[in-house]
C-alpha cells in the first residue's frame, strides 16, 4: 500500500462506515464462536458504535477510504458480563483492520494515536481487551509493551473470558 494513511476522529456521519469496517474485520471470528454469543456480540458492537456518545471513533483513511478503525474510551465503571468492571484508565476498543488492508502498519498507527491521546491527557496507562480468538492481535499488543491486567477481565458468557491488558507509559 503506497497511500499516505491519515488518522483522524470520525465524524458522526461516518459511524455507519466505522461499523462496516469493524464487522468486516471481525467476521473471521464468527466461525469460532457460539452463534448466540456472536449474535449478541454483534448487537453490542452495533449499539456501541452507532449510539454510544461516550466513545470516540478513530479512523485510518486515504483517498476517502477507511482502512481501519478503533474506539477510544474514557475511564469507566460499568456492568460487563454480569460483573461491575472499573477501569480508571482510557481504553482502546474494537481495533479493526479488514484483512485486505492488514500488514501495512494501519493498526500500529491507530494504536499509536490512542496511546498519544491517553498520554497527552495525562494518563499514565492505556488499556484494552482481547480474547483467545484474537491471538494475532494479542501478540501484536504484547510486542508493543502491553501486559495482562486481570483487574478489568470479564466473562460475557460462562467459560469465555475477555482479557484485560495495559500499557504503562514511562515518565
Amino acid at each position: 500500500m503506497s497511500k499516505v494513511i491519515e488518522i483522524e476522529v470520525a465524524g458522526p456521519n461516518e459511524r455507519g462506515a466505522v461499523l462496516s469496517v469493524v464487522q468486516a474485520a471481525y467476521e473471521e471470528y464468527a466461525e469460532h464462536s457460539d452463534k448466540d454469543f456472536w449474535s449478541g456480540y454483534q448487537r453490542s458492537i452495533e449499539k456501541t458504535i452507532l449510539t454510544d456518545d461516550s466513545v470516540t471513533a478513530i479512523i485510518a483513511t486515504a483517498d476517502a477510504t477507511i482502512f481501519g478503525a478503533v474506539l477510544y474510551c474514557q475511564p469507566y465503571e460499568k456492568q460487563m458480563g454480569g460483573a461491575i468492571v472499573k477501569n480508571p484508565f482510557p481504553e482502546m476498543r474494537l481495533l479493526a483492520v479488514p484483512s485486505q488492508f492488514r500488514n501495512h502498519g494501519v493498526a500500529g498507527k491507530l494504536i499509536q494515536y490512542c496511546e498519544d491521546r491517553a498520554r497527552s491527557a495525562g494518563s499514565p496507562t492505556i488499556t484494552l481487551h482481547t480474547t483467545v480468538l484474537m491471538q494475532t492481535a494479542k501478540q501484536m499488543y504484547e510486542r508493543r509493551g502491553y501486559i495482562r491486567y486481570p483487574d478489568i477481565d470479564f466473562t460475557p458468557v460462562p467459560g469465555f473470558v475477555v482479557w484485560g491488558f495495559r500499557k504503562d507509559f514511562a515518565g
